[in-house]
């Protein structure tokens, strides 16, 4: 049975907030602030168990705003939340002590298994040890990845969250698993995966598992 808690939203983006707050109330106490000053005051008063925290605010960054809230005593685990799938973003905010990070663009009920996850001590972050690229530029920047044929990724021209959604989909996740894995929307998911059609030249699931084995894509 999931326990009820203290949820903050810290984000500018009313509908946004409310929307969260909508979806949280009927099992958590939800507040919702619009910049770092009140999430501060509110995170030393009322001490909640769990913080969502935008990285664009008004007044401060998110990452900056992670910092102040770690170095409280007893801090709350902060979930990062941004619109941008940005490595060094994601990398900074495991670095400075968050609990996670999601994009803004994730389903409703992927939220909620965060939350529960995060409240029950672990963690959420996007798989991306696979690889990192800069998404919408046309090129790929494959990090050294085991597993990973970073030779045959670069020649075809697909991207580090792609080869993220592959390997998922290699190992025989569906969209809906691979989505909450990643902490992207389902929607996303099966984006990428008609990419990888495309680009794999198939038309099929299995098909596409066979020729990323066959390239050798996936050592």
């Amino acid at each position: 049975m999931d326990v009820s808690m203290q949820i903050l939203v810290v984000d500018d983006h009313k509908m946004f907030a409310e929307s969260i707050e909508l979806l949280l109330a009927a099992q958590h106490q939800v507040t919702t602030v619009s910049d770092g000053s009140a999430a501060i005051t509110q995170v030393t008063a009322d001490k909640p168990d769990i913080v969502l925290l935008d990285q664009r605010l008004p007044d401060i960054d998110g990452l900056t705003l992670l910092k102040v809230i770690h170095a409280l005593p007893d801090p709350p685990p902060v979930i990062l939340l941004s619109g941008s799938e940005d490595v060094a973003l994601i990398d900074a905010a495991r670095r400075d002590g968050a609990a996670g990070f999601l994009h803004k663009s994730l389903s409703a009920e992927a939220l909620i298994e965060a939350i529960n996850l995060v409240g029950t001590g672990g963690t959420i972050w996007p798989q991306l040890e696979a690889a990192s690229v800069t998404e919408g530029s046309g090129e790929s920047h494959l990090l050294n990845t085991e597993g990973v044929n970073g030779r045959i990724v670069r020649e075809l021209g697909i991207t580090g969250r792609q080869i993220e959604v592959l390997q998922l989909l290699v190992a025989g996740m569906p969209n809906k698993t691979i989505a909450s894995q990643l902490g992207i929307a389902e929607s996303t998911v099966k984006t990428h995966v008609k990419s990888l059609f495309q680009v794999l030249k198939v038309n099929n699931r299995v098909a596409c598992q066979n020729r990323a084995r066959d390239l050798g894509l996936l050592q």
